[in-house]
């Protein structure tokens, strides 16, 4: 029996947020999953004449859990705030 799942592709995902740092990654990590917000990472490579070694990530929330992500970051100190870029923009690539 076929479910009516299987036929119904959804791009619901947004790039939230990037980071540059390892630790913050860390804090916001933490915090989503306190939240129990779903995440993925993309990771984003520097550029070739860049002296960063660590590059950049970028969180993906699902759209409807967005107010929630958002209301799970503001328990984060302000100078890790600070160090995150909010992006809000929709995912372009499809994953499979």
């Amino acid at each position: 029996m076929e479910t009516a799942y299987q036929k119904v592709k959804v791009h619901n995902e947004l790039e939230w947020c990037q980071v540059k740092d390892m630790a913050t990654k860390e804090k916001i990590e933490k915090v989503l999953l306190k939240h129990r917000v779903s995440y993925f990472v993309k990771w984003e490579k520097p550029k070739f004449f860049s002296n960063d070694t660590f590059g950049s990530c970028v969180f993906c929330v699902n759209q409807l859990q967005k107010e929630s992500a958002d209301n799970a970051i503001e328990e984060l100190a302000e100078d890790v705030r600070d160090k995150i870029r909010f992006i809000n923009r929709k995912v372009e690539k499809t994953f499979y």
